[in-house]
């Protein structure tokens, strides 16, 4: 059986060093978008407040919030929107462009409401074409946690 974290498409091993780079890269993007959206006040509005509130209904345990948003939510949003839709996307279109367009814009509407999806789109942006460069899950698996630490970090501070 295949290991879905394992080469794919006859894309070579990518080293520790590229996982590193794209790791900062998605923590940096995260803080920045999260802090803009802070500053102009996106994250007031009622939509964002009630899509935050309901991940607070997890409870006060941190380390379960982490778990659920940090490994849990990529993972099974990775597996869905890089290694399933993106390919099967890309296999249709055969336009990388517009498989990393379309990929990153139903990511965030999966989100369903318009802050998290303006968000999640400019994430899936930069996620989807990690996924594209080098087709490796674990590398788009460490973005997205990274980024959605970056983010809880910031949403509990």
């Amino acid at each position: 059986m295949k290991n879905i974290f394992s080469e794919r498409s006859g894309i070579k091993e990518i080293s520790v060093s590229t996982y590193i780079i794209y790791g900062l890269i998605s923590c940096a993007v995260a803080f920045l978008l999260t802090l803009v959206f802070n500053i102009t006040g996106l994250t007031e509005i009622e939509s964002f407040q009630n899509a935050s509130d309901s991940l607070m209904d997890v409870g006060d345990n941190t380390v379960i919030l982490i778990l659920l948003y940090c490994i849990v939510t990529p993972l099974f949003e990775e597996i869905i929107f890089r290694f399933f839709l993106f390919d099967i996307i890309f296999h249709f279109s055969k336009n990388a462009v517009v498989s990393v367009i379309l990929t990153a814009a139903l990511f965030g509407i999966y989100h369903l409401n318009p802050v998290q999806i303006l968000y999640g789109f400019l994430m899936g942006l930069l996620i989807t074409f990690a996924y594209y460069r080098y087709r490796k899950l674990s590398l788009v698996f460490l973005m997205h946690s990274l980024a959605n630490l970056v983010a809880l970090i910031y949403t509990l501070s």
